[in-house]
């Protein structure tokens, strides 16, 4: 039972050996060590620090983008919008300028039947004052060649 057994001497040298390596920790290892610890936590503050920083950089930087898109697709609406206000009046334009020229056609092919008319019924007139000479020289057995004659003949085309 001599384990159990406490020697004043080893209890004395043992409070002595404590104390002077509790002196020398605390003169030489515990100040760099705490001054490791402060260090690691300034550290690990500004590092937590940028962290925040770089988080709220981030929010600015996606509310710049959500504004940068939303802005975007409003001028893509406005462009689009122009556009389409420029196509319709450019359709019109051209719906205009189409009915334009077809009236324009369409007096002109009148004029031109109305020329062709013209002339048809003067050939027409022609032929047939030419026709009643001929069948009136034939009939009478005069020959109807001086411009008198002709004339006649004419007015006599005309008034029927």
């Amino acid at each position: 039972m001599a384990l159990f057994k406490i020697d004043p001497g080893l209890a004395i040298w043992t409070w002595i050996t404590f104390g002077v390596l509790l002196v020398l920790l605390q003169r030489y290892v515990f100040p760099s060590l705490l001054r490791n610890i402060r260090n690691r936590e300034a550290t690990i503050a500004r590092s937590v620090d940028n962290a925040m920083k770089i988080e709220r950089r981030l929010q600015e930087i996606e509310e710049e983008r959500a504004e940068a898109v939303r802005r975007s697709r409003a001028e893509a609406e406005e462009i689009l919008h122009r556009t389409r206000e420029k196509a319709e009046a450019l359709r019109q334009e051209l719906l205009e300028q189409a009915e334009r020229e077809a009236e324009d056609v369409l007096v002109r092919a009148r004029a031109t039947i109305e020329e062709e008319r013209a002339a048809a019924v003067d050939s027409i007139r022609t032929e047939l004052a030419k026709f009643a000479c001929d069948t009136a020289e034939t009939i009478i057995g005069r020959s109807f060649t001086s411009n008198e004659d002709r004339e006649w003949s004419k007015e006599l085309v005309n008034t029927i």
